[in-house]
């Protein structure tokens, strides 16, 4: 029997554990990265009182006192002084937007309005007002007066409902989901941006723990009246807080946080 030289035993040895030691080590931390790949920086929980971050705003001077306050989203409407807050045919008032591009879903937590005392109790709907905070979905020009808009109050002698308005090249339609529907005039309020460039909307009252959503389709079919503006591949997607007329003036819109997706 042919005996093995050792020096040559030696090598082959120390070439082994060699290739042993480049073999990768294993990820311990897959979940803490899939949790960080998962989070949205686009995602606002309004922490803190101050400026609102990283929007783009529309129209500032129509409604400039917004904010961060108390953790919320914070629309301090005191006058309406020729409409100019109000978003309807070509009036378009402030707006306070992420960019997003299809698909995407957007949702609004605890949003609505309150009085100037208590942002989270509604204001009366006394002599029809007109007074309204929700989410609108916009054309990339912000020029142009193509949107659509989702929002929660009172619409004249339509007290604590949600509304829901499409305008295309300045001309509006709109509806809305019926009296006392949102009794504490706030809600929660999804829009799915589909793959086909169409939106979806959502609402629900609040969800105010981390139970599970139950989501209700705006009029049964999740679209809003009239002929929809057609979308690009990229829109902005906010908050807007309005009134028509003077009816109902001073009240805040306020919003609990944003979740992007």
């Amino acid at each position: 029997m042919k005996k093995i030289n050792p020096l040559l035993m030696l090598i082959l040895l120390s070439f082994v554990f060699a290739c042993s030691s480049d073999d990768p080590a294993p990820n311990n931390n897959s979940d803490t990265d899939d949790e960080t790949t998962d989070s949205d920086p686009l995602a606002d929980s309004f922490e803190g009182d101050g400026a609102l971050i990283d929007y783009i705003t529309n129209n500032e001077s129509a409604l400039p006192d917004v904010s961060r306050k108390d953790g919320r989203y914070h629309a301090n409407l005191t006058t309406n002084l020729d409409n100019i807050t109000l978003h309807y045919h070509e009036d378009q008032g402030r707006l306070d937007a992420k960019k997003l591009s299809f698909p995407f879903e957007f949702i609004a937590r605890n949003i609505g309005i309150g009085t100037q005392e208590d942002s989270q109790t509604a204001p009366p709907s006394v002599n029809d007002p007109y007074n309204f905070c929700g989410v609108q979905v916009h054309v990339p020009d912000l020029a142009t007066a193509s949107s659509s808009h989702v929002v929660v109050g009172h619409r004249g002698s339509t007290g604590f409902t949600i509304e829901g308005k499409n305008t295309n090249n300045g001309s509006s339609n709109v509806n809305d989901i019926g009296a006392n529907t949102v009794p504490d005039g706030r809600a929660d309020i999804r829009i799915v941006g589909n793959e086909d460039q169409t939106i979806t909307v959502y609402w629900q009252v609040p969800n105010l723990t981390s139970g599970s959503d139950d989501w209700t389709l705006y009029n049964g079919t999740g679209e809003l009246p009239g002929v929809a503006p057609t979308y690009d591949t990229e829109v902005y997607v906010g908050l807007i807080t309005y009134a028509f007329e003077q009816t109902g003036v001073p009240f805040v819109g306020t919003c609990d946080a944003i979740e992007i997706r």
